[in-house]
Protein backbone atom coordinates (compact mmCIF):
# COMPACT_ATOMS: atom_id res chain seq x y z
CA UNK A 1 0.00 0.00 0.00
CA UNK A 2 2.59 2.53 1.00
CA UNK A 3 5.07 4.49 -0.99
CA UNK A 4 6.90 7.79 -0.75
CA UNK A 5 3.54 9.43 -1.42
CA UNK A 6 1.84 8.34 1.76
CA UNK A 7 1.91 6.63 5.13
CA UNK A 8 0.55 3.35 6.45
CA UNK A 9 -2.92 4.93 6.53
CA UNK A 10 -3.21 6.93 3.32
CA UNK A 11 -1.49 7.49 0.00
CA UNK A 12 -1.85 8.76 -3.55
CA UNK A 13 -2.85 6.43 -6.37
CA UNK A 14 -3.26 8.90 -9.26
CA UNK A 15 -1.82 12.40 -9.60
CA UNK A 16 -4.34 13.75 -12.14
CA UNK A 17 -4.82 17.52 -11.73
CA UNK A 18 -2.92 17.52 -8.46
CA UNK A 19 -2.29 20.83 -6.73
CA UNK A 20 0.54 20.74 -4.20
CA UNK A 21 0.62 23.92 -2.16
CA UNK A 22 3.92 23.57 -0.35
CA UNK A 23 4.87 26.88 1.21
CA UNK A 24 3.15 26.28 4.51
CA UNK A 25 4.28 24.91 7.87
CA UNK A 26 2.72 22.47 10.29
CA UNK A 27 1.97 23.96 13.70
CA UNK A 28 4.89 24.05 16.13
CA UNK A 29 2.73 23.07 19.12
CA UNK A 30 0.24 20.54 17.73
CA UNK A 31 0.31 17.14 16.06
CA UNK A 32 -1.57 16.88 12.76
CA UNK A 33 -2.18 13.42 11.33
CA UNK A 34 -1.01 13.00 7.75
CA UNK A 35 -3.95 12.47 5.40
CA UNK A 36 -6.43 14.60 7.33
CA UNK A 37 -8.22 17.68 6.02
CA UNK A 38 -6.30 20.91 6.55
CA UNK A 39 -6.73 24.55 5.66
CA UNK A 40 -4.57 27.62 5.76
CA UNK A 41 -4.62 29.16 9.22
CA UNK A 42 -6.23 32.60 8.83
CA UNK A 43 -4.58 33.84 12.04
CA UNK A 44 -1.10 32.71 10.91
CA UNK A 45 -1.17 32.39 7.10
CA UNK A 46 2.21 30.66 6.92
CA UNK A 47 0.75 27.68 8.84
CA UNK A 48 -1.90 25.05 8.27
CA UNK A 49 -4.45 23.87 10.79
CA UNK A 50 -6.99 21.10 10.84
CA UNK A 51 -9.97 22.02 8.68
CA UNK A 52 -13.02 23.31 10.48
CA UNK A 53 -16.33 23.66 8.68
CA UNK A 54 -16.33 22.33 5.11
CA UNK A 55 -19.96 23.04 4.27
CA UNK A 56 -20.20 24.62 0.83
CA UNK A 57 -16.82 23.46 -0.45
CA UNK A 58 -17.77 20.14 -1.97
CA UNK A 59 -18.67 19.16 -5.49
CA UNK A 60 -18.16 22.39 -7.37
CA UNK A 61 -15.09 23.89 -5.73
CA UNK A 62 -13.49 25.41 -2.71
CA UNK A 63 -14.84 28.95 -3.03
CA UNK A 64 -11.43 30.53 -2.59
CA UNK A 65 -10.50 28.55 0.51
CA UNK A 66 -7.15 26.72 0.50
CA UNK A 67 -8.07 23.27 1.75
CA UNK A 68 -6.85 19.76 1.04
CA UNK A 69 -5.08 16.70 2.43
CA UNK A 70 -2.06 17.12 4.69
CA UNK A 71 1.07 15.60 3.14
CA UNK A 72 4.69 15.62 4.26
CA UNK A 73 7.22 14.84 1.59
CA UNK A 74 9.94 12.98 3.44
CA UNK A 75 13.50 13.66 2.41
CA UNK A 76 17.04 13.16 3.61
CA UNK A 77 16.52 15.73 6.36
CA UNK A 78 14.43 13.16 8.21
CA UNK A 79 17.42 10.90 8.65
CA UNK A 80 19.49 13.60 10.32
CA UNK A 81 16.76 14.79 12.66
CA UNK A 82 16.98 13.44 16.24
CA UNK A 83 13.17 13.29 16.31
CA UNK A 84 13.42 10.48 13.77
CA UNK A 85 16.31 8.57 15.30
CA UNK A 86 19.09 10.49 13.50
CA UNK A 87 20.68 8.25 10.86
CA UNK A 88 18.15 5.48 11.42
CA UNK A 89 16.19 4.13 8.50
CA UNK A 90 12.85 5.80 9.01
CA UNK A 91 10.67 5.79 5.93
CA UNK A 92 7.54 7.85 5.23
CA UNK A 93 5.30 4.89 6.06
CA UNK A 94 6.62 5.05 9.61
CA UNK A 95 5.25 8.55 10.10
CA UNK A 96 1.73 9.08 11.39
CA UNK A 97 1.99 12.83 12.00
CA UNK A 98 3.57 15.78 10.23
CA UNK A 99 6.76 16.90 11.97
CA UNK A 100 5.99 19.98 14.06
CA UNK A 101 6.97 23.31 12.50
CA UNK A 102 8.19 21.75 9.24
CA UNK A 103 7.21 22.60 5.67
CA UNK A 104 4.21 20.53 4.56
CA UNK A 105 2.02 20.31 1.50
CA UNK A 106 -1.70 20.77 1.09
CA UNK A 107 -2.78 18.44 -1.70
CA UNK A 108 -5.97 18.90 -3.68
CA UNK A 109 -7.35 18.75 -7.20
CA UNK A 110 -10.39 17.17 -8.85
CA UNK A 111 -9.47 13.75 -10.18
CA UNK A 112 -6.74 13.09 -7.59
CA UNK A 113 -7.14 9.47 -6.49
CA UNK A 114 -6.14 8.41 -2.98
CA UNK A 115 -6.47 5.43 -0.67
CA UNK A 116 -7.34 5.47 3.02
CA UNK A 117 -6.86 2.61 5.46
CA UNK A 118 -8.07 2.21 9.03
CA UNK A 119 -5.69 0.28 11.26
CA UNK A 120 -6.34 -1.33 14.61
CA UNK A 121 -3.98 -0.86 17.55
CA UNK A 122 -0.95 -3.07 17.10
CA UNK A 123 2.55 -3.76 18.29
CA UNK A 124 5.75 -4.20 16.34
CA UNK A 125 9.21 -5.51 17.02
CA UNK A 126 10.92 -3.51 19.77
CA UNK A 127 13.96 -1.49 18.82
CA UNK A 128 12.57 -0.01 15.63
CA UNK A 129 12.66 3.75 15.07
CA UNK A 130 9.09 4.37 16.14
CA UNK A 131 6.96 3.33 19.06
CA UNK A 132 6.52 -0.45 19.28
CA UNK A 133 2.87 0.07 20.26
CA UNK A 134 0.82 2.01 17.74
CA UNK A 135 -2.64 3.33 18.48
CA UNK A 136 -5.70 2.65 16.39
CA UNK A 137 -6.02 5.01 13.43
CA UNK A 138 -9.40 5.80 11.91
CA UNK A 139 -9.06 7.68 8.64
CA UNK A 140 -12.65 7.02 7.48
CA UNK A 141 -15.57 6.53 9.84
CA UNK A 142 -17.48 3.23 9.52
CA UNK A 143 -14.80 1.63 7.36
CA UNK A 144 -13.58 -1.85 8.27
CA UNK A 145 -13.37 -2.47 12.01
CA UNK A 146 -14.71 1.01 12.85
CA UNK A 147 -18.42 1.37 13.59
CA UNK A 148 -20.80 -0.31 11.19
CA UNK A 149 -18.13 -1.09 8.58
CA UNK A 150 -20.45 -0.32 5.68
CA UNK A 151 -18.72 2.31 3.50
CA UNK A 152 -19.56 1.49 -0.13
CA UNK A 153 -18.63 2.39 -3.68
CA UNK A 154 -20.31 5.63 -4.72
CA UNK A 155 -20.52 7.07 -1.19
CA UNK A 156 -19.48 10.70 -0.75
CA UNK A 157 -16.93 11.60 1.93
CA UNK A 158 -16.68 14.88 3.79
CA UNK A 159 -14.58 15.98 6.76
CA UNK A 160 -15.96 15.25 10.24
CA UNK A 161 -14.30 17.91 12.37
CA UNK A 162 -15.74 16.49 15.59
CA UNK A 163 -14.31 12.98 15.15
CA UNK A 164 -11.33 14.14 13.06
CA UNK A 165 -11.77 11.71 10.17
CA UNK A 166 -13.36 11.47 6.74
CA UNK A 167 -17.02 10.39 6.96
CA UNK A 168 -19.82 9.44 4.60
CA UNK A 169 -22.12 12.36 3.82
CA UNK A 170 -25.25 12.63 1.71
CA UNK A 171 -24.84 16.40 1.35
CA UNK A 172 -23.10 17.14 -1.95
CA UNK A 173 -21.96 20.56 -0.69
CA UNK A 174 -19.89 18.80 2.01
CA UNK A 175 -18.38 16.16 -0.27
CA UNK A 176 -14.63 16.22 -0.87
CA UNK A 177 -14.30 12.63 -2.19
CA UNK A 178 -16.34 9.99 -4.01
CA UNK A 179 -15.57 6.39 -2.99
CA UNK A 180 -14.38 4.30 -5.98
CA UNK A 181 -14.08 1.02 -4.07
CA UNK A 182 -14.23 -0.08 -0.45
CA UNK A 183 -13.11 -3.27 1.26
CA UNK A 184 -14.58 -3.37 4.74
CA UNK A 185 -12.87 -6.69 5.50
CA UNK A 186 -9.45 -5.03 5.31
CA UNK A 187 -10.54 -1.48 6.17
CA UNK A 188 -9.29 0.17 2.99
CA UNK A 189 -10.87 2.26 0.26
CA UNK A 190 -9.99 4.16 -2.90
CA UNK A 191 -11.57 7.58 -3.47
CA UNK A 192 -11.40 10.34 -6.07
CA UNK A 193 -11.20 13.98 -4.97
CA UNK A 194 -14.00 16.21 -6.18
CA UNK A 195 -12.51 19.62 -5.30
Amino acid sequence: MGSSTGTRNWGIRRFTNIVREGRLRSPAAADLRLGLAVEQDAASPEYVREATVLTGVGGSGINGQLIGILHYEADSQNYNDPAYGAAAGQVPMDMDFAPRGRMVQVISGPGLKVWFRNTEADTTEPGLNYASSRAEVVMVGNLGHDGTGDVAEGDLLGWDEVNKYWAVTTVAAEAVFRVDSADNTYGILDATMLV
